[in-house]
């Protein structure tokens, strides 16, 4: 079971051998490649350091003198993917009771490559899922990858420009969607391979596409069952439409950003004979003057006494003077915004386009799919928008309505996918009813208890999202995607087509020539735009099957819009265990423990799922949400590379010179006029480069600055600070294992009548740490995990223990003592390696197999600290009186120590010194390891007595304490004069530095204008230089009047 203090009775040791293969998994699938096109040869991949061949480390093998992490993380995950320390097995669940942990892991997209975000992501639920695999869950992480609809055609779509000058179009939907899945077969597993760098436990052999058969069928199960309980519908709808890519966006796929912009003013003249009151106009305010070639109307607040007399007035177009704008009265209005009347374009507005339906006004679509004027906009037609906005204000300037502008700060819709501005358009789409979906999903949360959100914070966020949640444009207008499985009866369709052009007065022979004579189906498809939504109900049919193949297939008509790519990702849960049959897999795995994700990505895909898993499964897919926050650069900003600030986490893994990173750079697209500033930068910040810190290194520092609620600030500094750590446990552990030896040191149980007080303090202090590392991740607080195990390996262990002990270790020394030693030594670095594991996960392996004992400690049966037991509190070993009397030598060596640095004591050089403690048991334990004590403070002489026998010297420094007095005589020790000088010159320094910090936190301009972390930073800064002042009058005052 391993050593007593560690052993948790709950754990259970998984079923593996070193030849193990998961015989039984299904393979993970990645979706059918149509037959033709060239054979597949996937991304080489020899470059990530995972691939290299590598051999299984023994205790027998010394620790190499410096930590090489390349060569660490090089070695040990393809012996644990061979050895299926990943995978999971729902018979671990159904049969023998083995509690599940899942995550189910955000699928990125097949067109990725690695960011911070992933990053962070692969971290976090890393962690997780080693420490509850450690704690004996039968832990999954099921890994997948998105399609990603937009970003893929998108790129194959350039690289067939680019390469073949062709279009889509020009190859047809089925040969474009082989090439496609050709790409993907090709390129799609850079970014598996990727994650894997980063150490990602995940269960391979279950990995998913969202375009997989599985995955697939579960797409159009759902989408059958929701339009068979009529929550989804076609309907004409204002829909967030992306020019660049050609298709409709939900609302949650749209960003909005702050531009200065132009609010432009305009005047439409009353109808002859409708002046009223003197007014021979109206003028309206608007920042896209385009847009008045579709306007209805004008409104105005029907309070607003300006206007009043102006209600129902005719108003005429510039350009159409056929067509009637009235205006009208509407609460919508805005009386204070612009001149208080609004032009109304119900067609390209979302407020006009509720407006419009309440007056029953016109809606006229000016803009075809590439956002140019269409034929509705007269003498504008064919122009683009940007162009037909410049053209509209010149002629509103020469027919004389032109009333001014001013410059104004405005929101401007952008697409989340090609950061084009979004157009508001009319178009018939497809739709899920959401709000009842959203009610179950709140449902789980406020009322049944089954999902917790963390940060509780974002719960307000949340409720505010799903109680106001939009109808969900679910239709794309692409070719690579789920197809939506809506099938319409040619032979109705037809006959609907007749009827309506009948009714219309239009002739079906009208429709055959807009179809340029191509066949019925090409005829009958452009004809659906225009029937009633109702009707197209009536012959359309949600089918499993694919209706168009087969007996009977010609009767139908597929649709062509593929779904949003966010429904096959809500299913993501589920769809992934083999829903919609009841399998092993769903029942042992199914609800997860938690998602986590970025909050970016709460509306996205959070809710989806959360829509979704309680809709079909009658129960909320996860225990938990915790929602990471975003990575950005030092200085607070996101990292992107057009600002040139991004960095590549492989970089960071693996290192880059400094030219190559300028040469990175370069291909990023900075604007040209900013590029020269951000390399300067560049230079400045990594004159060597960036250095290499590993998979570990990078983890370390994600897990230790991700803090709950705030922004993981990354910075190569920070990292590189981390990296040392990973340095001193590499140190600290070879220094104690060249004093160990090879040989098996006996159990700790055996030497418990011999432990010293050193040892006993470490072993106490190892169950504080214990204890804090693992409440820490159960509580989604990484960085205190991070931070406790520093604190311990660090500030205690190494800076503590090891220093006392390393004459315990000699040959010399008495054999109990040294086998004492050694055994605690052993049970120290066993139990912080499989602390440190989820965080670090190939430098804790790569030491834990080098400790001596091993094998007898734990057996065949854990041949890996990555399936060793997670450390358990062991109450006997806590040892407050052992941790009180350490801390009084802890105490006095740390004032020693500074008070030598503040008398600028040389230090080597030893001097003399003086502990007094009225107390007993103080003086006990000084004395006892005085010794020690003389060593670690570099003191020459030291003597321990009551105060009331001394008598302090006039030139001495001095500490004092409730219990212990702490005395450094100076006399004759250093030149005092000299001293003086120094203290009075670094006083002198640190006031002004302080007088600057005050300046700047007394100039409100500053403190109200200033980025609010750089202020921080500022009184943070004043804090620290306020106590140096304080120290170095002290050291002024010790050294006595000159």
């Amino acid at each position: 079971m391993g050593p007593t203090s560690t052993g948790s009775s709950s754990w259970a040791s998984p079923r593996f051998s070193s030849g193990w293969s998961p015989a039984e998994a299904e393979p993970g699938p990645s979706g059918p490649r149509p037959a033709g096109g060239p054979p597949v040869e996937r991304q080489d991949a020899d470059d990530l350091p995972h691939s290299r061949a590598v051999s299984r480390t023994t205790a027998a093998e010394p620790l190499p003198k410096a930590y090489d992490p390349t060569e660490v993380e090089a070695r040990w995950y393809p012996i644990w993917s061979d050895a299926g320390v990943f995978h999971a097995d729902a018979a671990e669940t159904l049969e023998a009771g083995r509690e599940p942990y899942v995550i189910m892991m955000p699928p990125p997209n097949v067109t990725g490559t690695l960011h911070n975000g992933h990053a962070l992501f692969v971290t976090l639920q890393d962690i997780l899922i080693r420490y509850y695999r450690m704690k004996g869950r039968n832990a999954l992480w099921l890994p997948g990858v998105d399609h990603a609809g937009i970003a893929t055609q998108a790129v194959v779509e350039r690289e067939l420009k680019r390469h073949e000058d062709q279009s889509r179009h020009d190859l047809g939907r089925e040969a474009f969607v082989e090439r496609v899945w050709y790409w993907k077969e090709k390129n799609g597993s850079r970014i598996v391979e990727q994650l894997k760098v980063m150490g990602a436990a995940a269960d391979w052999s279950r990995e998913r596409f969202t375009l997989d058969p599985m995955c697939s069928r579960a797409v159009k199960e759902a989408f059958v069952r929701l339009w068979d309980e009529g929550l989804i519908y076609r309907g004409e709808r204002l829909v967030n439409w992306d020019p660049a890519t050609r298709t409709a966006l939900s609302n949650e796929e749209v960003e909005h950003e702050e531009r200065e912009g132009e609010l432009w003013r305009f005047a439409y003249p009353l109808a002859e004979g409708e002046e009223a009151g003197g007014a021979t106009e109206i003028v309206v305010a608007t920042t896209r003057p385009e847009t008045m070639l579709g306007d209805s109307a004008v409104a105005v607040h029907p309070e607003d006494e300006r206007y009043t007399a102006l209600l129902g007035k005719k108003l005429r177009h510039p350009w159409f003077p056929e067509r009637e704008l009235r205006v009208i009265a509407d609460p919508m209005v805005d009386r204070e915004f612009g001149t208080g009347a609004v032009k109304v374009t119900p067609a390209h507005d979302p407020n006009d386009f509720e407006m419009g339906k309440r007056h029953d006004l016109a809606f006229i679509n000016i803009f075809d799919l590439d956002a140019r004027v269409n034929e509705q906009g007269g003498p504008f037609q064919g122009q683009d928008r940007y162009e037909a906005r410049e053209r509209v204000r010149a002629g509103i300037e020469e027919v004389g309505l032109a009333r001014g502008s001013e410059a104004i700060s405005h929101a401007v819709s952008i697409s989340e996918r090609s950061g084009d501005a979004i157009e508001p358009m009319l178009s018939r789409q497809y739709f899920v009813r959401a709000a009842p979906l959203a009610a179950k999903a709140c449902a789980a949360i406020d009322e049944l208890g089954q999902t917790r959100m963390i940060p509780a914070s974002w719960k307000s966020t949340w409720d505010h999202f799903m109680k106001n949640i939009q109808d969900w444009c679910i239709s794309r207008q692409l070719w690579w995607g789920h197809r939506i499985p809506v099938f319409y009866d040619l032979e109705k369709l037809a006959d609907a087509v007749r009827r309506d052009a009948e009714r219309k007065g239009a002739s079906t022979s009208a429709l055959q020539a807009l179809a340029g004579g191509e066949d019925l189906r090409s005829v009958l498809r452009l004809a659906l735009d225009g029937l009633d939504d109702d009707l197209v109900r009536e012959f359309s049919i949600a089918s499993r099957e694919e209706l168009c193949e087969g007996e009977g297939g010609e009767r139908y008509l597929q649709e062509e819009d593929v779904l949003d790519t966010w429904f096959s990702a809500g299913l993501w849960p589920f769809s992934t265990l083999g829903w919609p049959d009841e399998t092993d897999d769903l029942r042992a795995f199914y609800p997860g423990a938690v998602l986590e994700t970025g909050f970016d990505i709460l509306f996205y895909w959070v809710a989806r799922m959360m829509m979704f898993g309680c809709h079909f499964m009658g129960e909320a897919p996860f225990r938990d949400i915790f929602l990471h926050a975003m990575v950005r650069d030092s200085h607070g900003r996101k990292m992107s590379k057009s600002l040139g600030n991004a960095i590549d986490p492989l970089d960071v893994i693996g290192g880059i010179s400094l030219d190559d990173l300028l040469e990175k750079t370069r291909t990023y697209p900075v604007p040209e006029k900013l590029l020269p500033q951000v390399l300067k930068g560049l230079a400045k910040e990594y004159p060597e480069g960036i250095p290499a810190s590993g998979a570990d290194g990078l983890r370390f520092s994600l897990a230790a600055l991700s803090g709950q609620g705030r922004d993981v600030k990354l910075s190569i500094p920070r990292v590189a600070g981390y990296r040392a750590f990973l340095n001193k446990i590499w140190n600290g552990t070879r220094f104690a294992l060249m004093g160990m030896g090879k040989e098996a040191p006996p159990p700790l149980a055996a030497c418990r009548d011999r432990l010293s007080l050193a040892d006993r303090w470490i072993l106490s202090r190892l169950q504080a740490a214990s204890e804090r590392v693992a409440t820490a991740i159960e509580a989604y607080r990484f960085d205190e995990a991070a931070n406790g195990i520093y604190q311990f390996f660090w500030s205690e262990f190494c800076d503590w223990y090891i220093e006392l002990v390393k004459d315990a270790l000699s040959p010399d020394v008495e054999e109990g003592v040294r086998d004492t030693t050694r055994a605690v030594l052993v049970h120290v670095l066993d139990t912080s390696m499989r602390l440190l594991h989820p965080i670090c996960p190939f430098q804790s392996e790569e030491i834990w197999q080098r400790l001596p004992g091993r094998e007898a400690r734990w057996g065949e049966e854990v041949p890996f600290c990555a399936v060793a037991p997670f450390p358990e509190v062991d109450e006997s070993l806590r040892d407050a009186d052992a941790e009180e009397q350490f801390d009084r030598v802890e105490r006095a060596v740390t004032r020693l120590r500074n008070l030598r640095q503040e008398s600028g004591l040389p230090q080597r050089q030893r001097v003399p010194a003086v502990l007094l403690s009225a107390s007993d048991p103080v003086r006990q334990t000084l004395t006892r390891l005085g010794g020690e004590i003389q060593r670690l403070a570099q003191i020459s002489e030291l003597t321990i007595a009551e105060p009331a026998g001394y008598t302090v010297p006039t030139q001495a420094a001095v500490h004092d304490e409730p219990d212990l007095k702490v005395v450094l005589p100076l006399e004759g020790v250093i030149d005092l004069d000299a001293e003086r000088g120094r203290v009075e010159k670094d006083l002198t320094k640190a006031r002004k530095e302080l007088e600057g910090y005050e300046r700047k936190l007394g100039n409100e301009g500053y403190v109200n204008k200033a980025p609010a972390d750089v202020v921080a930073e500022t009184r943070a800064r004043a804090a620290r230089c306020r106590e140096r002042i304080a120290g170095l009058e002290s050291s002024l005052e010790r050294l006595g009047a000159a």
